[in-house]
């Protein structure tokens, strides 16, 4: 990200240095293909191919029929709206997305070392380990690891001895997150 805002002059990450983007600046989201992909025939494209078709093509529609700039404002309860801002958002995720839902069980690890840690470990309130950090975590012998939820989109760090357990500070009542 640093190397890109030093090419870019004037990049406008989304929401971390605004939810509004103005005019003229080029900007950064973070999007989530499935939001989009069912949109559009996948014809000839691989999985990843037809990903990224979709979220461009669904930028072009939405941007011509003012879905964008909806989406570039969700309506989201301030104390959301706050912790996205610092930890991240995905666009064309809305407030609707925060209703709770009913937790499925957690997926079982699959040999060994596959634990509640491994990139992929869904638990049972739907937080998905993204990526190990490597920084130190605030419990003892901990480290931080990436989790994002499954309900809402948000990204924040968690203590590994906390992963099979963690509620989403956004949308799920869940304690706030480590800083990444």
């Amino acid at each position: 990200m640093r190397k890109m805002r030093r090419s870019v002059p004037g990049l406008h990450v989304w929401p971390f240095d605004g939810w509004q983007i103005p005019v003229g600046r080029s900007c950064v989201v973070e999007a989530y293909p499935k939001l989009y992909s069912g949109t559009y025939p996948a014809e000839n494209r691989t999985p990843d191919q037809h990903d990224a078709f979709a979220i461009a093509m669904w930028l072009r529609d939405a941007g011509t029929d003012g879905r964008l700039e909806a989406a570039l404002s969700p309506d989201l309860p301030s104390a959301v709206k706050e912790v996205a801002a610092f930890e991240g958002w995905i666009l064309g995720v809305t407030n609707a997305a925060l209703v709770s839902k009913p937790a499925r069980p957690a997926k079982k690890p699959k040999g060994k070392g596959r634990g509640t840690t491994t990139p992929g470990y869904r638990n049972r309130n739907g937080q998905i380990v993204i990526r190990e950090t490597g920084r130190p975590g605030t419990d003892h012998n901990q480290q931080i690891y990436q989790l994002a939820c499954e309900h809402c989109g948000l990204n924040y760090g968690a203590n590994g001895s906390d992963v099979h357990g963690r509620k989403c500070p956004a949308c799920g009542g869940g304690r706030p997150g480590l800083v990444l």
